[in-house]
């Protein structure tokens, strides 16, 4: 856990006040505190919430300042109809990225500053996701200047040969998913579990994601009710 969630639990201890309560105070709904100190969204304060809060709490506003990387979790809103097949500029199967060797572009590149998440298995094909990346690597080109871009480790073979297991999926938050995009499907438990599964998408609409898996070859559904986030793979590489 980050200094800022720490202290932000410590001085609620101190002063017998709950999570909700001090949310209420604050101005946000019941859950906001939780949701910021379990699951780490938002990822920061907001200015207006970080200078009530440190009213609440009784500490300087700079304590409350800081973030510690953790899984972006903005998802993609649709601005209504069926998604339709549309000409995909983008990379095609065969040439979507594979970095073997991500160290080595390091020079033109800078500082490892990209948050890499791992998993393990989770039952049903699902994997769980860790709260805080576990490591930062080289910044590739398709992320060099994307705000909340972030790695994911995968465990597991139902993607390979095209993502095999162990290696990291980039992703990038913010591309709207596109039919024929391999994408990382999120899920948020209400005991803070972040399940996550990687697929293809093939087509969607209000209520589903209709998505496809390589090994064994397999089309299926996922309730959008469930899964809210859908977040586009631009590459992958291999972790060793």
């Amino acid at each position: 856990m980050d200094a800022v969630r720490k202290l932000i639990l410590e001085k609620l201890q101190e002063r017998g006040l709950t999570m909700k309560e001090a949310s209420l105070r604050i101005g946000k709904s019941h859950s906001y505190l939780q949701q910021f100190l379990k699951r780490g969204i938002p990822t920061e304060l907001g200015e207006h919430e970080r200078s009530a809060l440190s009213g609440v709490l009784g500490v300087d506003e700079n304590a409350l300042r800081g973030r510690s990387p953790a899984l972006p979790t903005k998802g993609y809103v649709k601005s209504g109809g069926t998604a339709e097949v549309q000409p995909d500029n983008k990379l095609s199967e065969s040439e979507h990225i594979r970095i073997d060797k991500p160290l080595q572009i390091a020079a033109i590149f800078g500082d490892r500053d990209l948050p890499v998440f791992g998993t393990a298995q989770g039952g049903s094909g699902a994997l769980i996701v860790t709260d805080l990346a576990v490591d930062y690597v080289v910044r590739p080109a398709p992320l060099l200047r994307v705000r909340d871009g972030y790695g994911m480790i995968v465990t597991g073979d139902s993607m390979s040969p095209r993502i095999e297991n162990g290696d990291t999926v980039l992703v990038n938050p913010h591309l709207p998913p596109r039919n024929g995009d391999t994408c990382v499907f999120r899920r948020h438990d209400d005991d803070g579990t972040v399940l996550a599964i990687v697929k293809k998408l093939r087509r969607y609409n209000d209520e589903t994601w209709y998505v496809a898996q390589h090994n064994p070859p397999r089309d299926f559904v996922l309730k959008r009710s469930e899964w809210q986030i859908c977040h586009v793979t631009v590459g992958s590489y291999f972790s060793r």
